[in-house]
């Protein structure tokens, strides 16, 4: 299981995260700042900076803009400590960092991750501050890196900051202990505390996750009927989690194999499973499951389903069954799988 979190809890940790403009709130004053991860075409790219908004100085825990008061340009400055709320829509970054971690590549997700939390770490507790959210990205590629040397180290630091005690954050951090723990081997105890864990969390994206942790220990046990059942929990009551839909896929496909035997060959599980796998390759072409579905499917399986998929991407009309990843909902979509 890898802790790929899309973002769907956005909301949790930028109030105003709607707002076009990049804005620090102080008491009774707002003002406009330049985006450090918005750069001109030159080579190498630099930060476009607009002398009129506001300029972090990092070293001096300071925030400088030029102000034009009767023709006489006057700089103000303001101290990073001032600031009361963070109006700011989700960091190029951020969003290049979780496109990362869901191709599969955890190194570039660091990367990118790296750049937005050293630019709000000053304002990390501030509210509509993106630092925890990156800190969950981190965490992510950490654990697709299966560094648990590394993962250890964050875990434990970030566990003490102020942001480790919001609910979600924390109910994150109990997921990314669970994955430590099965990749210990420790499946019995994950599935029981994976189980508990659900009755307790209400959205969408939590609750598909932990049924994906629960599902991949229940798999390592050879609990594949159970395995498939839990991972098809995913796609059905969860579907607009795009980012998880295609890993419980993956899953059930290799539950469905695990359960093939003599004696329930009139239920052709083996097709059952290569079905799930074309719809991971034609419905999900960019992520590492759709990679690993391509190794599992027999050659022409797998020559027809990315024909298909060459052809969806072309505009052309969709097979008959595809699976297809439904689009994010709003905020409002609750949970419907566990109620």
């Amino acid at each position: 299981m890898r802790l790929s979190f899309c973002l769907p809890a956005l909301a949790l940790l930028a109030a105003a995260a709607t707002s076009p403009a990049q804005t620090f709130v102080f008491k009774g004053e707002r003002w406009e700042i330049n985006d450090p991860f918005k750069m001109d075409s030159s080579i190498p790219p630099k930060p476009i900076v607009d002398i009129k908004k506001g300029t972090i100085n990092v070293i001096k825990g300071e925030i400088v803009r030029v102000s034009n008061s009767g023709g006489i340009e006057v700089t103000l400055t303001r101290k990073l400590s001032e600031v009361t709320e963070v109006i700011w829509p989700i960091p190029s970054r951020l969003t290049d960092a979780q496109a990362n971690v869901s191709r599969g590549e955890p190194a570039k997700a660091l990367d990118n991750v790296e750049a937005v939390l050293k630019f709000f770490e000053p304002i990390k507790n501030v509210p509509g501050s993106w630092w925890a959210r990156a800190s969950i990205v981190k965490l992510d590629a950490l654990d697709r890196l299966e560094n648990d040397a590394a993962t250890e180290s964050f875990l434990t630091a970030f566990e003490k900051e102020e942001a480790a005690k919001l609910p979600e954050v924390a109910t994150q951090i109990q997921l990314a202990r669970l994955m430590q723990r099965a990749r210990k081997g420790e499946h019995e105890a994950v599935i029981k505390e994976s189980t508990e864990l659900l009755t307790k969390v209400d959205t969408a994206e939590l609750q598909a996750r932990l049924h994906l942790v629960k599902g991949n220990s229940l798999f390592a046990s050879k609990k594949y009927e159970a395995a498939m059942s839990t991972y098809l929990r995913v796609p059905v009551f969860f579907g607009s989690e795009t980012e998880i839909v295609p890993k419980a896929m993956l899953g059930a496909a290799r539950s469905f194999r695990g359960m093939d035997s003599p004696a329930l060959r009139d239920q052709k599980l083996e097709s059952v499973a290569n079905r799930y796998l074309y719809d991971i390759i034609v419905s999900y072409p960019v992520s590492k499951e759709a990679e690993e579905a391509k190794k599992m499917l027999p050659k022409e399986e797998r020559a027809k389903a990315e024909a298909d998929q060459k052809k969806i991407a072309a505009g052309g009309p969709l097979p008959d069954g595809v699976i297809m990843a439904k689009p994010k909902l709003a905020a409002e979509e609750k949970v419907e799988g566990n109620k």
